[in-house]
């Protein structure tokens, strides 16, 4: 009972925000999903062009081989894409949350001691929910993403040489935007 007690009155002073829908709806969150887009069309393009080197042979040990591991670079390289997105959209999120928090939470009586992400409650008071204004908020930051990345692909090269080149995964997003 004091748990729930002790939940009652911090509700009170919480606001939550739906960040899955922060990322699906906002114009940076739209931007994130576009360079996704177009990283995993360079890397597709990467894997095609791997394909077309062993066209004929593709049964062979060093093409199934090569082909694989190339395979297992586009998915590891896809997935730093996603990760290096979602840190710069989590970073824009947490600055958008700060400034609000600095510009209205102290307004409020009592003030609201805490922004947190919705999945975190099993339920919460609409009036408690941020998000729409949040949209709002992120709709005015542009973020920079990292670099796209870049392919190369060689013919007669060893099984380990022969996936895909990739440029290194992004660094994080509190650091400068870009490749280290």
């Amino acid at each position: 009972m004091l748990i729930f007690f002790t939940s009652v009155v911090w509700a009170e002073r919480l606001a939550v925000v739906d960040v899955d829908r922060i990322f699906r709806e906002s114009t940076p969150g739209k931007a994130g999903e576009a360079h996704l887009g177009r990283a995993r069309d360079i890397l597709q393009k990467g894997m095609d062009e791997l394909q077309a080197l062993y066209k004929g042979k593709e049964n062979t040990p060093e093409a199934v081989a090569a082909l694989r591991e190339g395979h297992a670079a586009l998915e590891r390289q896809l997935a730093a894409e996603r990760l290096a997105v979602r840190q710069v959209l989590t970073a824009t999120l947490e600055k958008v949350c700060k400034a609000w928090f600095a510009a209205y939470a102290a307004k409020r009586k009592p003030p609201v001691i805490a922004v947190a992400p919705a999945n975190v409650f099993f339920a919460h008071s609409p009036a408690l929910d941020l998000t729409d204004s949040m949209i709002r908020e992120m709709n005015k930051e542009t973020p920079v993403f990292p670099a796209l990345p870049t392919v190369t692909v060689r013919a007669n090269q060893t099984d380990q040489q022969a996936e895909p080149a990739k440029a290194a995964p992004a660094a994080p997003a509190r650091q400068a935007p870009g490749r280290k």
